[in-house]
């Protein structure tokens, strides 16, 4: 049955709004149905006043405020009538206590928007993608550790010598095989650590004396990657996370202010001195300092130069330099709940009720893809490479694919060079047989339905060619333009009487951008029936599925599965 909820969702932004005093008022908490997690709460100082937070709630936006009473201590943006309004409290009921006297913090829960939260064509493109390769490379990589900078000092910029960054016999330089590793994977994308927690600058950096100019190779591999990616066709990424940077904190013992000041100007060189830049990936979003231990300058919550506060200031920042820039894990693309196992979340619902913080679910304000991650090196989880460390052959890679990207949301997977400057082989190996069977099984669809608007009680029906064979799996994609709305689904098939079964898949919730449901046994589809439970209709207006793709040959060959099964098992 179809659920009209879109009438409820205006009826509920009218009571909400109406709710909320009028500009530049005092008022009595109890007389107000707006506590807790209705509003982004940003921390200030305990003497705040109402022009503070006017001037950080509001940032360039006309804004006036209201006081929930005289002492604020936190402090909120939040639209009443036809004005922004910004709302300060000094206790909020049923807030969750931060650590330090005075000061609370709650979620975010902005007003509903008028419909179902769509995604932009840069967050389309990055989930079409599917694939990102992750690529550790550092100081910490000559160490052989994970993390750098967290016990008072740092390793010396001396040890990083890469030896094999040249061209080779080939003519392809360290880079080039970095960026030929992942296309030949399937990648869309690849994601460089420019700097790590520990503050290494894989660029001369103007804002720092602790980069490869500091080396035995002094050379600007940032522009060497950057370089590569434009000639192979793949989209630049880089992780340079603001919050985190030991060598500021750990050795130069930085102040926040001196702190924040220098990752903003490191954030700006790698933004405009390189040409457009996908994605900037950025670790810990949202936390503190990291989670570790890099930031001993910024225990101060309340201040405007901490953390989380400063989050705000740094995407602000990347906004304005590079609007098409996807922040994730971020604002654009949020870290999946699986932590770094390579295996996504199920159901995945894109809809998530703050760019900030709060929980994904079907009822969300704001569209955020999710994102799974891994490193080929495990068990273990070792994300700079390491000597003889096991990794994931191809077919575990590929059970990984089907845990994340099969589940709906996007993977990235850590390929890290060695001492030389290069992936290893063996490395480079799986990743390649991996991304054969993935063309072999999926590059082509065996069936499409463009702007289906069928209502929920009926199937979308399939017709395959009668030389089809037999299927092992189906992947089947949903519209996502107009928002993700399918709620669940079920999948038929048609026997050679005519009589329809149910075919037990591994999903059936939501669709979203993908899902790969396995068989469990070989079935000759002569007809594929996808029934839908959708969230919402729009009247004639409701794309649901754009494509249904299957793993499948013609009877005449070898089934793709069973190929992809045989290339892989040689990995």
């Amino acid at each position: 049955m179809c659920q009209r909820l879109l009438l409820g969702w205006a009826a509920l932004v009218l009571a909400v709004a109406g709710a909320l005093p009028a500009c530049n008022m005092t008022v009595d908490p109890a007389n107000t149905t707006r506590t807790g997690s209705d509003y982004d709460w940003i921390e200030l100082p305990i003497n705040s006043t109402v022009d503070d937070c006017v001037a950080l709630c509001c940032q360039d936006e006309e804004c006036q405020a209201f006081t929930y009473n005289t002492a604020p201590h936190v402090c909120t943006s939040a639209p009443a009538g036809s004005q922004h309004c910004c709302g300060l409290k000094s206790a909020v009921p049923d807030a969750h206590p931060s650590s330090y006297n005075g000061i609370v913090i709650t979620g975010h829960k902005p007003i509903r928007p008028a419909g179902i939260p769509r995604p932009s064509v840069r967050q389309l493109e990055y989930m079409d993608m599917g694939l990102t390769q992750f690529m550790h490379f550092s100081v910490t990589t000559f160490g052989n550790i994970e993390h750098d900078c967290v016990d008072g000092s740092c390793l010396p910029a001396s040890i990083f010598n890469p030896t094999a960054m040249g061209p080779d016999e080939n003519g392809l330089t360290a880079t080039d095989q970095w960026v030929q590793t992942a296309v030949d994977m399937g990648a869309g994308e690849i994601c460089l650590t420019a700097h790590h927690e520990g503050g290494f600058c894989l660029w001369p950096s103007n804002y720092s004396n602790y980069t490869v100019m500091q080396s035995p190779y002094p050379h600007d591999i940032v522009a060497d990657f950057v370089a590569s990616c434009h000639k192979y066709n793949i989209r630049p990424c880089f992780y340079i996370g603001p919050n985190a940077n030991g060598y500021f904190t750990q050795v130069l013992n930085y102040t926040a202010e001196r702190f924040y000041h220098a990752q903003m100007g490191m954030i700006t060189e790698v933004l405009t001195r390189y040409g457009f830049i996908s994605r900037l990936w950025w670790d810990h979003f949202n936390q503190g300092c990291g989670g570790l231990s890099e930031c001993p300058a910024c225990q101060n919550t309340s201040s405007p130069y901490c953390f989380p506060q400063a989050w705000h200031a740094f995407e602000q920042l990347v906004r304005n330099v590079s609007n098409e820039t996807l922040l994730g894990t971020g604002p654009d693309v949020r870290h999946s709940g699986g932590g770094e196992t390579g295996v996504g979340d199920y159901p995945v619902w894109n809809a998530i009720n703050s760019t900030y913080t709060g929980s994904f679910g079907p009822l969300g304000y704001y569209f955020q893809p999710r994102e799974a991650d891994a490193t080929i090196q495990n068990p273990g989880d070792a994300w700079f490479w390491k000597a003889n460390h096991s990794f994931w052959n191809a077919s575990q890679l590929w059970n990984h694919y089907m845990l994340t990207v099969g589940r709906g949301e996007n993977f990235i997977l850590n390929m890290p060079p060695d001492t030389t400057g290069r992936i290893p082989a063996e490395y480079v190996a799986a990743t390649t047989t991996f991304g054969n069977a993935l063309r072999e099984s999926f590059a082509r669809p065996t069936a499409v339905v463009y702007d289906v608007t069928t209502v929920c009680s009926e199937p979308i029906e399939l017709d395959f060619p009668e030389d089809m064979g037999t299927f092992t799996c189906l992947l089947t994609r949903e519209d996502l333009t107009q928002g993700q709305m399918v709620k669940a689904y079920t999948i038929e098939i048609k026997d050679d009487a005519g009589v329809w079964h149910e075919l037990p898949i591994t999903n059936g919730g939501t669709v979203g951008n993908r899902v790969i449901d396995l068989s469990a046994a070989n079935v000759t589809y002569m007809g594929t029936g996808i029934a839908c439970n959708r969230r919402f209709t729009f009247g004639s207006l409701g794309p649901t599925f754009v494509a249904a793709q299957s793993k499948g040959t013609s009877k005449a060959t070898t089934r793709a599965e069973d190929r992809a099964t045989k290339v892989i098992d040689k990995a």
